[in-house]
């Protein structure tokens, strides 16, 4: 009795076709896995912004050159913007003349330009400015001392995929 010991062909087609399968599912599941990595990361940039803004507020305290406040802006689909509040008038040491708000046309304002990942977009914003006015620091969001909280949402821009950032005007930042 010669028996040859060996795999047939159809046993090596079935084998190559599961494991073709399985390589393909992990592909799709990778990918799945690298959007939410990025989501994450851009969802700490946007947090980041916010704090950074917070930071430069409260690391002004008791600077007599200072500026009235700091704060963020967010702009669709991905920009945000972190500003210095000065006064509109330059005989104001009080602050009182200030308008809580990102003006593109006074570039002096503007510290610093972030741009969101271009797989990431902002789904909802409720606020477009949060201003920190030193020393507590105070909090002002959309120049409206009644709102009480914002939400911002960031997606990818295929809406698979969704964090929330919520800010109170107590300067607490909470994520979801």
């Amino acid at each position: 009795m010669n028996m040859e010991r060996g795999f047939t062909i159809t046993e090596l087609l079935i084998v190559f076709a599961i494991i073709a399968l399985l390589s393909t599912g992990l592909v799709f599941y990778s990918r799945s896995g690298e959007r939410q990595i990025i989501l994450f990361k851009e969802q700490t940039k946007v947090v980041s912004s916010i704090i950074k803004a917070k930071s430069l507020a409260l690391a002004t305290f008791g600077d007599n050159s200072i500026p009235c406040g700091y704060g963020a802006h967010f702009e669709a689909p991905n920009k945000i913007i972190i500003f210095k509040e000065i006064p509109a008038e330059a005989d104001d040491p009080g602050c009182l003349s200030i308008d809580g708000v990102y003006t593109a046309a006074n570039l002096a304002e503007k510290q610093e330009e972030i741009l969101l990942d271009k797989t990431i977009k902002f789904r909802e914003l409720q606020l477009n400015d949060i201003l920190f006015i030193p020393p507590d620091p105070f909090v002002i969001i959309d120049n409206n001392f009644l709102k009480t909280e914002a939400l911002i949402r960031i997606e990818t821009v295929d809406g698979k995929s969704e964090k929330i950032i919520k800010v109170t005007n107590s300067g607490q930042i909470t994520t979801q």
